[in-house]
């Protein structure tokens, strides 16, 4: 909203159209005060706009306003209650809404053909939140879905589970027709694939045999690392006990000295945390992925 020298600015720039110039227009002159007067009307039009605005906001709302505001979060102000406390309670209420709202649309968007799998991230606060997720708003991020089919089916999902009034934020968009025949477009985002190389450096045991060690470690591996969820990490020691567990009847056979994993953007091979973006997926490419180096 403009504030009142804004609109005085602007009625003294209009005058000055009109009346040339050089109008003297200081604060003693009568017509300069005029001008006042009708800022300062429009200024208490303005509030009076943002306050009837902020009442159907309960950020914002204050007492009746806010009480009127509180049937559709299911809450009702305690005898006492102040606003804040109430505003907490709505907020709760919301955070619980929105997990609920987010699994459901997970579940939904892993049956449309073509979609490996869903991660369904939300932001109910009022500012954009560290990941650039606007305020109110969902980010569905999908594995696969590369069909057109695919992508209308996916968006279509999100628009009917979605509750209404709630954003949706991502690198895709999909134009979806209501029941009235609007459309409106839902955004969301498929998972970019974070690929890493593995090495396992291995000494084999006397009585071991590196095609037997080969074929039990290597797919248990590929198939751990593949398994991460979208958005998650790998602890890389973790991999030492897979592959020992991969066939216990040559567990004792081998010895895995070290572990190393290449992953993008990083100069040096990782022994601990490989990180993961929200809107990343971690994976090993099908073949050469996991590799064996003997020692």
């Amino acid at each position: 909203m403009p504030t009142y020298e804004d609109r005085l600015e602007d009625l003294v720039t209009a005058y000055r159209n009109i009346f040339g110039i050089e109008a003297e227009l200081s604060a003693a002159v009568p017509d300069y005060q005029l001008l006042s007067v009708f800022a300062k009307a429009l200024d208490d039009v303005s509030a009076l706009v943002l306050q009837a605005y902020n009442s159907r906001n309960p950020a914002y709302a204050t007492g009746n306003a806010l009480d009127l505001l509180l049937p559709q979060y299911g809450i009702a102000r305690e005898a006492g209650e102040t606003d804040a406390a109430v505003r907490a309670r709505i907020r709760h209420s919301l955070a619980g809404r929105g997990v609920g709202i987010c699994e459901a649309i997970q579940e939904a968007l892993c049956q449309v053909r073509g979609v490996w799998s869903a991660k369904v991230y939300v932001n109910d606060s009022d500012t954009t939140d560290s990941r650039g997720i606007p305020a109110h708003s969902i980010a569905p991020v999908v594995e696969g879905c590369w069909a057109a089919s695919s992508l209308r089916a996916a968006g279509k999902t999100i628009f009917d589970k979605k509750s209404p009034g709630i954003g949706t934020f991502g690198t895709l968009s999909q134009s979806v027709t209501d029941g009235d025949g609007q459309e409106h477009t839902v955004r969301f985002s498929r998972a970019a694939d974070k690929m890493l190389q593995v090495y396992l450096f291995i000494s084999v045991i006397s009585g071991g045999d590196q095609a037997a060690i080969s074929a039990a470690v290597v797919p248990a591996v590929a198939e751990f690392v593949n398994s991460r969820k979208i958005g998650e990490t790998l602890n890389v020691p973790q991999l030492y006990g897979i592959a020992y567990a991969a066939d216990p009847s040559i567990a004792d056979t081998f010895v895995i000295t070290d572990i190393q994993v290449a992953a993008p953007g990083s100069s040096s091979v990782l022994r601990g945390l490989v990180p993961c973006e929200w809107n990343e997926k971690l994976s090993t490419a099908a073949q050469g992925g996991v590799e064996i180096r003997w020692n």
